[in-house]
Order: structure tokens, then C-alpha cells, then sequence
């Protein structure tokens, strides 16, 4: 079984250290986003990035993105132009996947073979001090099996993972979650493109990217 981690009663900060310490020690974890629960783990870590592949039963061909603490830690990954780095002040933190070309840091597993990565800074208590705490970024993808609904309570976590060989050590409950997806913005080229709705429409986009200019 998994082991079963509650923030719902505050006692968030010796929660974090125990995801952080499994974590660090190449494990994986299921924690509450901003958006639906996920799976995450250390993104410089190769296998245990292949833990989350295999979990998901994603195919390895599909990148995973990753979760930042701040726009600075997000430049270390990702070439990120001044301009560019306005734009995502307006969107982050949030429930906002950006598409950037990466600097190879991180495993080529990571991202699928490709020039590209997803970074996101989310606005969730928990994991804003989980990655303050952190001295690296966290691979991530929804707690799920691939092509099925994302989870968005403990139960549906427990439903997916609990009775599975391959499973996440530590589970943090956080409570029922929104259960939207993040909107996914491509910020390769000179203007964001959406490849993603979520909770920024194409018309918020536009707004946005019209104050940078």
C-alpha cells in the first residue's frame, strides 16, 4: 500500500520534508497541483523518471514537463528572452504550461528526444514550499493511467496506484481538487501559441500577449 500523507489538518511542512526526502532519494510521489493530483519526482533523476513512464504506462515517446520554483529556476532549463520572461510573470504562477526550447540539462527521456520542454510554476501552497525546498525541478504528469481520467481526490489516486506493483511511495492527500487541466501555451516562436484551452482563453492570451508588446 501506499503510504498516505494528509494536509488537510495544515501539518504541511514535516509533510514536505518526507516527499522530499523520498524524493531525493530517486522515489516517486503523488501530491495535489492547482489543477488535478500528480505524479512527480526528481527531473535529473533517469530512473526514476522511467518509474513515472511505467506507472502512467505512458510511452516514453510523449515528454513529461516539469515544475519550477520561480521564472530564475525556470531559465536555467529553458531559453527564456526578456520579453518572454514579462509574458510568464503574467501567467505564473498558475495552472499554465509554457513550451520553451530547453538547454539539454535534464534527460533526454524527459523530453522525449525533443528541443522542447514544459515548465509550469503552480500555484499550490503545498507545492510552492515543496520546490522552495527543493535545489532541483520535479518531472510531472497527472496521476492516472494514460488515456484515463485525471484523479482528483485521494480515492481516485487509491483506485489507480494503491493495489499496483509499480506505485508512488508517498501519497499527500490534499483534498478534492478543481480537476481542470492546464493550458498549454507553445513559446518557441515571437508570439505564444495555444495548443492547450484551459483556464486562459484564446482572448485572455491575446490580451496578454498584447500588454507585452
Amino acid at each position: 500500500m501506499m503510504q498516505i500523507l494528509s494536509i488537510t489538518d495544515g501539518h504541511t511542512a514535516p509533510v514536505v520534508e518526507r516527499v522530499l526526502a523520498a524524493i531525493r532519494a530517486g522515489g516517486t510521489a503523488a501530491v495535489p497541483t492547482d489543477t488535478v493530483y500528480g505524479l512527480v519526482c526528481d527531473a535529473r533523476n533517469e530512473d526514476a523518471i522511467k518509474r513515472l513512464f511505467a506507472m502512467k504506462k505512458r510511452p516514453e515517446e510523449k515528454a513529461l514537463p516539469i515544475f519550477v520554483k520561480d521564472i530564475a529556476d525556470a531559465r536555467r532549463y529553458a531559453y527564456i528572452s526578456d520579453a518572454k520572461a514579462k509574458f510568464l510573470e503574467r501567467v505564473w504562477p498558475g495552472a499554465v504550461t509554457v513550451v520553451l526550447h530547453h538547454k539539454g540539462k535534464l534527460p533526454a527521456i524527459l523530453t522525449g528526444g525533443k528541443d522542447t520542454l514544459g515548465l509550469r510554476i503552480p500555484d499550490h501552497p503545498f507545492l510552492g514550499i515543496l520546490l522552495e525546498r527543493a535545489d532541483f525541478p520535479l518531472a510531472q504528469t497527472s496521476a492516472n493511467i494514460s488515456h484515463m481520467p485525471a484523479a482528483k481526490s485521494c480515492e481516485e489516486v487509491e483506485q489507480y496506484f494503491g493495489e499496483k506493483k509499480e506505485r508512488p511511495e508517498i501519497f499527500v492527500d490534499g483534498g478534492v481538487l478543481p480537476g481542470a487541466s492546464s493550458k498549454v501555451i507553445d513559446c518557441t516562436g515571437a508570439h505564444p501559441l495555444l495548443l492547450r484551452a484551459g483556464p486562459i482563453s484564446p482572448q485572455d492570451l491575446d490580451a496578454l500577449t498584447r500588454e507585452g508588446e
